[in-house]
């Protein structure tokens, strides 16, 4: 069974399409990023190519499943600032300090 923040992450639960305007930041670092691995893969055989590759695949299987848990924590902790919003029970209150 699916972990219901990964069914959220995922969009299993909700389809939330992203768009990213022209000119914007998002678009110039997707830009960039793609004009770096140009140049580097002019200077590469292709047995390193393969490797960065698989390096690149890695990395990113290790992005994403951090990306999941902080997406997960963060749901957390929302639900658990809501229900202390909607808690109507007094707030504790410290006892004063003797000296």
């Amino acid at each position: 069974m699916k972990n219901v923040f990964y069914q959220l992450f995922d969009e299993d639960m909700s389809r939330v399409d992203l768009v990213f305007e022209k000119g914007s930041a998002y678009e110039a670092a997707t830009n960039r990023l793609v004009a770096e691995e140009d140049r580097l893969h002019a200077t590469m055989t292709e047995e390193q190519k393969q490797l960065l590759r698989s390096y690149s695949k890695a990395e990113s299987d290790v992005f994403d499943i951090a990306r999941r848990e902080v997406f997960a924590a963060g749901v957390r902790l929302g639900a658990r600032l809501m229900l202390a919003i909607l808690d109507d029970t007094p707030p504790m209150v410290h006892p004063e300090q003797k000296e």
